[in-house]
C-alpha cells in the first residue's frame, strides 16, 4: 500500500504596491529609447525581467514544517516554522522579499528576521500559528 502524503500546502502571494506597477511601466517604455546607447536598452530590458520575476513569481509556501520564501528566478529561503518566535506588523522599508509596505516581520531563531507581504496575512498568520502554536502575534 502506498504510503499518502498528508502535509498540507498553502501559497500566499506577494501584496504588490501600484507604484511596482508603475516603475514596471516606466522601464519597458525605456527598453525602446536606447538609440545608439545600446547599453541602455540592455540594461532596461534587464530590469524589467528581474521585476517581472519579482511581481510574479514572489510568493510564501507554508508546507510541512517549513515557511519557504520564492523570490526571483532562482532565490528562495527555507525556515522552519518552529524556530519562528514572533509576528508582528510592520511599515519597515528595508530591502526584503516583499512587494508592498505593508508588511509582517517575521522573527526566527534567536536573531534573524525577514519581512514579508502577503496578500492575506490573516490566513498566512493562521497557517504558521496552526503548526508552532508558540508564536506571539499582535493581538487586535
Amino acid at each position: 500500500m502506498a504510503k499518502t502524503n498528508l502535509t498540507h500546502r498553502h501559497t500566499y502571494k506577494s501584496r504588490v504596491n501600484w507604484w511596482y506597477g508603475l516603475l514596471f511601466i516606466l522601464l519597458l517604455a525605456l527598453c525602446g529609447k536606447g538609440g545608439e546607447y545600446w547599453i541602455v536598452g540592455f540594461l532596461s530590458w534587464v530590469s524589467v525581467i528581474f521585476l517581472a520575476s519579482l511581481i510574479f513569481l514572489m510568493r510564501y509556501v507554508v508546507e510541512g514544517e517549513n515557511l519557504t520564501v520564492f523570490y526571483g528566478f532562482f532565490l528562495k529561503k527555507t525556515i522552519p516554522v518552529s524556530s519562528i518566535t514572533s509576528i508582528q506588523p510592520t511599515h519597515n522599508a528595508l530591502s526584503s522579499p516583499a512587494l508592498s509596505l505593508r508588511r509582517l516581520s517575521i522573527r526566527y531563531n534567536k536573531y534573524d528576521e525577514i519581512l514579508v507581504s502577503p496578500e492575506d496575512p490573516e490566513a498566512f498568520v493562521a497557517a504558521l500559528k496552526a503548526i508552532n502554536p508558540q508564536i506571539l502575534t499582535e493581538e487586535k
